[in-house]
């Protein structure tokens, strides 16, 4: 390892003057920290879209984040979909439900009988019906994505200049 003696430490000095790993380390942090800026506004989306209005239960607990591991490269999900026991509401009989990936996509129209047993019994099937897409995540992409990708190398750069104050480059 080189040393860099400059105060200004321009990044590409201090960049080259560190190893790989802690390229890589600096770079999952970035990744972490922006993500969860991103979840903030995943939040905040959430509750303007105007679900859960009925509940006292935080919905937007279930948004995840799920920084990538090193052999996947660099890189950050947003997502509801549940895993283990986040991304669940308890409902009112107690049951576990993916609230929130349902109202992301919305659901399908249903009815209380098939389409081919509509036509087969004297009693008519009934609509039962169906959970319109709120398109949270959409937004919160649209608005999100230009704050986390101007955010991501002043990140990068907070952490690289950190990881070398600490080697005292």
């Amino acid at each position: 390892m080189t040393e860099v003696r400059d105060p200004s430490r321009p990044f590409l000095e201090v960049f080259e003057a560190l190893d790989p790993k802690t390229h890589r380390r600096a770079l999952r942090s970035a990744m972490r920290r922006e993500g969860n800026n991103l979840k903030r506004i995943a939040v905040e989306q959430i509750g303007a879209s105007g679900i859960g209005k009925g509940t006292h239960a935080k919905l937007a607990k279930g948004v995840r984040v799920r920084t990538y591991p090193d052999r996947y490269g660099a890189g950050f999900l947003l997502t509801v979909k549940p895993h283990g026991k986040k991304g669940y509401h308890k409902n009112r009989q107690g049951r576990e439900k993916p609230v929130l990936m349902w109202a992301e996509d919305g659901t399908r129209s249903r009815y209380t009988k098939s389409k081919t047993r509509f036509f087969v019994r004297v009693r008519k099937g009934h609509f039962t019906g169906k959970m319109k897409a709120y398109r949270f995540l959409k937004r919160t992409e649209e608005t999100g994505t230009p704050k986390v990708e101007n955010g991501l190398f002043d990140t990068f750069r907070k952490n690289l200049d950190k990881e070398a104050r600490k080697r005292g480059l």
